[in-house]
């Protein structure tokens, strides 16, 4: 058999999570007796394996075809600003294990990266057939080598290889993602992005990034740079961004700029409930700590939380227009933790400044995954990648007078 082809059915069925054989040879246009071929083949490798029966049609029922969850176990980590995520699964993305720790990102590399080569060396013990590695991580990536750039309000992570730091570590191949685009990913494989074609993705954390999925494809743009959704100007002649540009979004929307201007405030003598608790301890303030006062009838945080909320929802407004998609989903700590909070004024200035026919065709919801989705995602991501790698059998020639179509 051709091995483009049998790598179009790994795909498929990848894709499809189960499918029969009957489903396979109509998609993708080959004769039942050639897919049942390849099916034979690749359950002998252990690549796919049989997982219940397909609904009958009148006839005798076929078995569903999925990829063989333990082809392989995979590593995925998530390097955020105050955390770090590390958790082990199966081929198909089902959880194994799971550890959270605090990044203590600004002390440098050295610290964090001898703190995630001992959490991997830990479970490649405990799981022998642990075959690579996926990191998503907040700052600016080149896809390519696997580099972190920069990573935004923190010093020192310039120019950091990891993708070349991991493998020469572990001797495991690996990617290296953004962290925003990892968990678009992962609500395309698991929550309320499943069976769109077009949709955007909307991290709204320490920053602000946008994730678009074109035709069910992941867009990345010609460098791989899509979705920065947080360095938008909004304001010319406004605060100066850490990306250094002036006026981004990210300064007025994101989760620090939501901390920033309520410690300022607070600093200033503005009058909050939230004053109390922090003279002594300013550094601890936190969203959650927001979110609780604005809900308890805090002037200061609903004003805060609300005018992000607008400025998001207009930039919003920009991309429904230009995009029209099917459905926003806002994931990330902000709307996890704020909920209508947030979304109630985000959806009243996108509703007001987006083209209505468009605006109202897009649903826009908060993500359901929880902390883990960063690192699911770059799982995910991580067995797409290594499917044709790890999967397949050697491939018998084609049958003579070449592969029969379908009548």
């Amino acid at each position: 058999m051709d091995e483009s082809q049998l790598q179009d059915v790994l795909k498929r069925i990848c894709a499809r999570g189960q499918i029969s054989r009957a489903g396979l040879a109509q998609e993708l246009d080959l004769a039942p007796s050639y897919v049942s071929l390849i099916a034979r083949e690749l359950l002998a490798s252990g690549s796919v394996c049989e997982s219940g029966m397909a609904p009958s049609r009148g006839g005798r029922p076929g078995r569903l075809l999925q990829i063989n969850p333990q082809l392989a176990h995979l590593i995925g980590v998530d390097i955020g600003t105050v955390n770090c995520r590390v958790l082990v699964t199966d081929f198909l993305g089902q959880i194994l294990a799971f550890q959270t720790f605090r990044s203590q990102a600004l002390k440098g590399p050295g610290p964090l990266l001898g703190l995630i080569h001992r959490e991997i060396e830990g479970y490649r013990r405990t799981f022998p057939s642990i075959r690579a590695i996926g990191v998503a991580q907040s700052g600016v990536i080149e896809r390519v080598t696997g580099t972190l750039l920069f990573w935004p309000k923190v010093r020192g992570w310039q120019d950091v290889p990891l993708k070349a730091l991991l493998e020469r570590e572990h001797g495991l191949p690996t990617i290296v993602e953004d962290s925003a685009r990892t968990m678009a990913v992962a609500e395309q494989a698991f929550g309320q992005g499943q069976g769109l074609q077009n949709f955007v993705h909307v991290m709204v954390g320490t920053g602000l990034g946008a994730t678009l999925f074109v035709g069910g494809e992941l867009y990345i743009g010609s460098s791989g740079l899509a979705g920065e959704l947080g360095h938008t100007t909004i304001d010319e002649n406004g605060p100066l961004c850490s990306c250094g540009n002036r006026g981004c979004l990210e300064v007025y929307s994101s989760g620090w700029a939501i901390i920033h201007r309520v410690r300022t405030a607070l600093t200033d003598g503005v009058t909050s409930t939230l004053a109390p608790a922090l003279e002594e301890h300013p550094e601890e303030l936190s969203l959650e700590m927001i979110v609780e006062a604005g809900k308890s009838g805090d002037r200061l945080s609903q004003t805060v939380l609300s005018e992000a909320a607008a400025h998001l929802g207009t930039a919003l407004a920009g991309m429904v227009n230009v995009l029209n998609p099917e459905k926003i989903i806002l994931g990330g700590p902000l709307p996890r933790v704020a909920g209508d909070t947030f979304l109630d004024p985000l959806l009243y200035f996108l509703r007001a400044r987006a083209f209505q026919r468009s605006v109202s065709a897009t649903q826009v919801v908060i993500s359901q995954l929880d902390e883990k989705a960063s690192a699911l995602g770059v799982v995910v991501m991580l067995a797409r990648e290594l499917l044709g790698k790890l999967a397949g059998p050697k491939s018998p020639p084609p049958p003579r007078g070449g592969i029969p179509a379908i009548p």
